[in-house]
C-alpha cells in the first residue's frame, strides 16, 4: 500500500486538473448526439398534394413578404420590456427588456431578445397552404398596448384570404412576465377543402465565434434547445437540421443569458417542431419552429396554442413556467448541486440585497456543514503525523519486501485506529460543491452585472485587479502552512507551489467564484487555529507533539 500522504498530493494534483479540464469531461460524458442532417438550402416548399398530414415540417428559407398591403406596427409596453409587433405574420419587430443592458453603462443599449432574420420575425405565423401568401398581413386590433403591473391586455390581428380563408391571432400580455399566451386559429371560410400547415417560428442571428471561443473551456451553448421526451437536446451552432413529431415541453433559441422559447400547449395535436441552421450574412442563422397540419373542409377550424417567452433565463421565472423549462439553464454535470446552491443564494439576496454578501453568507453556511468532516480531517492528519517516524522506519525495513511492508503499515494504522484516506474525505466532497457554485456563478443570470463593493462591480466577471485571486492564494499559503503534514521535503516544496497555480488558475474565474474561495480560506484557517487551540478530544487533537510537552511543564508552575 502507498503511503498516504502520495494519495493525497494525487488527490491534489487531480482536483486541479479537474478544474481545468471538467468542461471537456463533461462534453464527452454528454455529447451533441448526431442526428440526421439536412442540408439547409434555400428552396420554396412545394404544395401539400396528398390529403394526409405531413410527418415533418417542411423546411423554407425566410423570406420578406411581397404583398400590396403595407406593414403597421404596434407598440406593446409593460413594466419589463417594450415590444414592436409587425402586422406582417404577427411577428415581432424587437423586443427590449428593461432591466437588462449589454454592459454596465448606464446608457448603454437594451438587450433586445428579437431577431429577425431576413424578413422573418420571431414568433411571425406561417401558413404553407396551395393558393395563399406565406406572410399574412394582418389587421390589428389596437394600434399600442400599455400595461401596468398585474393587468393582462390582449391584442387580435385577422386576416381574410380572397378565397374566404381567414386566420386569427391573438396575444395576452401580461404586466408581471415576459410570457405572452397565444393562439393562431385557421377558419376555412371557402367553399372547398384545404390543407396545409400553419407554424409559429423563432428566429436568431448569431455572430460567428472565433475558431479559439469555439473550442474554449468554459464556452456555453448558443442556438436551438428543445425538451423532447423529457430530456434537453442543445444542437450545434452548425449547419444543419432537426424535425420530428415527437412530444416536446419546448424548444428555443439561447446564449448564455436569454431565451427565446415556444412553449406548446399540451393538448395540441399532431404537433410537429424542426430546428434549423443556416449561414446568413457571415453569422450563423437559427430557426425553432412549432406548427400543425390541417385538412379543412368548408367551415372547419384548426388551432395551434402556445406560450412564448422572450427574456431573461432567470431560474425562479422559468421554474414557475413548469414543463422542467429552468433545464434551459445550462448548469452542467453538477446541476443537482447547483439549483439548490442558487436557491439559497438568492434567499439570502433577499434580505442582504447584495449578492456578494450573499454569497459570503453562503460560504458560511457551507463551511458549517462541513465542519465536522474538516475537524475529522485534521485529526486524522495529526494522527498521520505523529506515526510519520514508525512509517518510515517500516519502509525502510522492508523496502525489500512491498506485501511485507503493505501488511505492516495496515496493522499500524488499525493499531493507532487511523483512516489513511481520512484526510481526503472533505476534500473530495467539496470539489463537486466547488463545481456547482462555478456553474451557478458562471450563469445566473442574477450574478450579471450584479456588484459586490469598492472595484468589484460585477460578480460575474473577473477581478479587474487580481486583488482577490492573490488574497485567495496568500490565504491558501497559509492554510497550507498550518495543516499538519507528514510529507517528505520534496512532496512539501511540491505542495507549496499548489497556492501559486491555483492563484493563476483563478486570475480569470469570476469574481463571485473567488470571493467565495477567498472567504472559505479564511474561515478553513480560523477553524484550524480553533481546533488546534482547543483540541478535538483524543490524542490525535494535539496541536502537535512539542504541546503536550510544555503543558506538563505549565502545571506545576500554577499548582
Amino acid at each position: 500500500m502507498e503511503d498516504s500522504n502520495k494519495r493525497i498530493l494525487i488527490l491534489v494534483a487531480v482536483s486541479v486538473v479537474l478544474l481545468l479540464v471538467y468542461p471537456y469531461v463533461l462534453n464527452k460524458l454528454y455529447p451533441q448526439k448526431e442526428v440526421k442532417k439536412q442540408a439547409a438550402k434555400e428552396a420554396p416548399v412545394a404544395a401539400v398534394k396528398e390529403k394526409r398530414p405531413s410527418p415533418a415540417l417542411k423546411d423554407k428559407a425566410p423570406a420578406a413578404p411581397v404583398l400590396p398591403v403595407e406593414e403597421e406596427l404596434i407598440t406593446v409596453e409593460t413594466p419589463l420590456y417594450k415590444a414592436v409587433l409587425t402586422t406582417y405574420g404577427g411577428g415581432v419587430r424587437s423586443w427590449e427588456l428593461k432591466r437588462y443592458r449589454k454592459t454596465r453603462k448606464k446608457d448603454s443599449p437594451l438587450i433586445d431578445v428579437a431577431k429577425p432574420l431576413n424578413g422573418l420575425t420571431p414568433l411571425a405565423s406561417r401558413l404553407e397552404a396551395e393558393g395563399l401568401p406565406e406572410l399574412a398581413v394582418f389587421t390589428p386590433s389596437a394600434k399600442s398596448l400599455s400595461l401596468d403591473k398585474g393587468e393582462r391586455k390582449r391584442l387580435t390581428l385577422t386576416w381574410t384570404a380572397p378565397n374566404g380563408m381567414k386566420t386569427v391571432k391573438t396575444y395576452l400580455f401580461s404586466g408581471d412576465n415576459y410570457t405572452v399566451k397565444s393562439e393562431v386559429k385557421v377558419i376555412n371560410g371557402s367553399n372547398g377543402p384545404v390543407e396545409g400547415f400553419i407554424k409559429t417560428d423563432v428566429t436568431w442571428a448569431y455572430a460567428r465565434a472565433a475558431k479559439k471561443k469555439k473550442s474554449g473551456a468554459y464556452a456555453y451553448h448558443e442556438g436551438p434547445v428543445i425538451m423532447v421526451k423529457g430530456k434537453v437536446k442543445r444542437q450545434p451552432l452548425e449547419a444543419g437540421r432537426e424535425e420530428g413529431s415527437e412530444d416536446i415541453s419546448w424548444i428555443g433559441l439561447e446564449d448564455k443569458y436569454f431565451i427565446s422559447a415556444i412553449l406548446p400547449e399540451r393538448d395540441t395535436g399532431n404537433l410537429l417542431w424542426e430546428s434549423t441552421v443556416t449561414t446568413l450574412d457571415k453569422k450563423n442563422a437559427a430557426r425553432v419552429s412549432v406548427g400543425i397540419p390541417f385538412d379543412l373542409g368548408p367551415g372547419d377550424e384548426a388551432l395551434l396554442g402556445y406560450r412564448a417567452y422572450l427574456g431573461p433565463k432567470e431560474y425562479k421565472l422559468l421554474k414557475a413556467e413548469g414543463w422542467r423549462f429552468e433545464e434551459a439553464i445550462e448548469f452542467g454535470f453538477f446541476s443537482f448541486i447547483a439549483k439548490p446552491l442558487l436557491v439559497v443564494l438568492n434567499f439570502f439576496q433577499r434580505f442582504v440585497v447584495n449578492y456578494g454578501i450573499a454569497i459570503i453568507l453562503l460560504t458560511i453556511v457551507i463551511k458549517i456543514a462541513f465542519y465536522p468532516l474538516t475537524k475529522h480531517s485534521l485529526t486524522s492528519m495529526k494522527e498521520m503525523q505523529k506515526i510519520q517516524p514508525q512509517l518510515l522506519a517500516i519502509k525502510e525495513k522492508y523496502k525489500k519486501n512491498k506485501e511485507k511492508m503493505n501488511k505492516e503499515m495496515m496493522e499500524l494504522y488499525r493499531r493507532h485506529k487511523i483512516n489513511p484516506l481520512g484526510g481526503c474525505l472533505p476534500m473530495i466532497l467539496q470539489i463537486p460543491v466547488f463545481i456547482g457554485l462555478y456553474e451557478v456563478l458562471a450563469v445566473a443570470i442574477e450574478l450579471r452585472h450584479a456588484p459586490f463593493a469598492l472595484w468589484i462591480q460585477d460578480l460575474s466577471a473577473k477581478d479587474p485587479y487580481y486583488v482577490t485571486p492573490l488574497l485567495m492564494g496568500a490565504s491558501m499559503f497559509i492554510q497550507q502552512k498550518m495543516t499538519p503534514t507528514a510529507m517528505d521535503p520534496t512532496q512539501a516544496k511540491m505542495m507549496l507551489f499548489m497556492p501559486v497555480l491555483m492563484t493563476f488558475l483563478f486570475l480569470n474565474f469570476p469574481s463571485g467564484l473567488v470571493l467565495y474561495w477567498l472567504v472559505n480560506n479564511i474561515l478553513s484557517i480560523m477553524q484550524q487555529y480553533q481546533i488546534h487551540r482547543t483540541g478535538s478530544g483524543g490524542s490525535g487533537a494535539a496541536a502537535g507533539p512539542s504541546k503536550p510537552a510544555r503543558s506538563s511543564r505549565r502545571k506545576p508552575a500554577k499548582a
